[in-house]
């Protein structure tokens, strides 16, 4: 089934409600204390493997880098399907739910206007179905979007920033479980220490690759805040909000040093008209137990089992290996 794409603010979106049918006598199913309910990922195309967020029980919000390519005017229609329900990634683990719609912002025809929009735009992903909590190891749980600025992101704000590990030259790795670090959820636990002065190389970097594509307008710098490695549509969470994505492949460096990616916030002027237009599909179910998540990214304890690892990987190393033999 081909994949639809829908122009944001150019096509009206009408949200179909249903019925909600409820249970007498028993509690529904809840997400364990520490888990992640609203982290799905994809294949893409254009970007490898991308994270997405549930926004509702069929709706994902990702980047839309990860299903429109910059340099192509015409939409890619082949289908794309969402693994849920897992945070191992593996062939046999999680359900897989093809999107119906995609809905994207109203881009220019301007190769550089269109390619500065989309690396600094989200999208969102229709499902063709619920999937029930039966069916999921996690159950699914969409999380709420800060798309009106709510959150001031103040100075040493603690956030978290969630997606599956890819190794780089140079990390270090368990030589015997190498399958299983690379495929299980990776949550970066960080403080943001400047807004917009953190990273000001790399922002160069993203205006002279906006520049070299023929963009010509103006860059909004106190949009975007950097952070280290991740993966494209990866969600920056804070106060237990999504808050930003990480959404351009020209603002990151290749060999990851350091604070090396500028993810873009949600409520930024660029793409707030984008956000209450499709603010309608949001249906937000679930809110992470800050302060909870707080102590399972700092806890050393082996006996709690959480559905990411909860320290960061290089801490997790005995009998270490370079990453150059895998």
């Amino acid at each position: 089934m081909p994949t639809l794409y829908y122009v944001a603010e150019s096509v009206k979106i009408i949200a179909v409600g249903f019925g909600i049918l409820s249970c007498l006598g028993e509690e529904p199913f809840k997400p364990r204390d520490g888990s992640l309910p609203f982290l799905v990922y994809f294949s893409s195309r254009y970007r490898g493997l991308c994270v997405g967020s549930l926004v509702s029980r069929t709706a994902v919000l990702t980047a839309a880098v990860c299903v429109v390519d910059p340099l192509l005017p015409a939409h890619d229609a082949r289908p794309v399907n969402v693994v849920t329900g897992a945070t191992y990634r593996h062939p046999r683990r999680g359900i897989r739910v093809q999107v119906t719609k995609i809905i994207i912002p109203k881009l220019s025809n301007t190769t550089g206007e269109r390619a500065y929009m989309i690396q600094k735009s989200p999208a969102v992903l229709l499902l063709a179905r619920k999937v029930p909590d039966v069916l999921a190891e996690i159950p699914l749980r969409p999380v709420e979007v800060d798309y009106k600025g709510e959150e001031a992101l103040s100075l040493h704000e603690e956030c978290l920033m969630a997606g599956w590990h890819f190794f780089y030259k140079g990390d270090k790795i368990y030589p015997v479980h190498k399958f299983l670090l690379q495929r299980n959820v990776r949550v970066q636990f960080l403080i943001i220490v400047k807004k917009s002065l953190w990273c000001d190389t790399i922002s160069l970097k993203f205006q002279n690759a906006m520049t070299n594509l023929g963009y010509t307008g103006d860059f909004d710098r106190s949009v975007s805040i950097c952070v280290r490695d991740g993966m494209y549509g990866a969600p920056l969470v804070c106060k237990g909000k999504l808050v930003a994505l990480l959404m351009a492949p020209d603002a990151q460096w290749a060999n990851c040093t350091g604070h090396s990616n500028l993810v873009q916030v949600l409520s930024s002027p660029h793409v707030r008209s984008f956000m209450n237009c499709v603010s309608r599909l949001f249906a937000p179910e679930f809110q992470p137990g800050w302060e909870a998540m707080k102590e399972s990214l700092e806890s050393t304890d082996g006996g709690q089992q959480f559905d990411y690892l909860p320290d960061v990987y290089d801490k997790m190393v005995y009998g270490e290996s370079s990453s150059e033999e895998v």
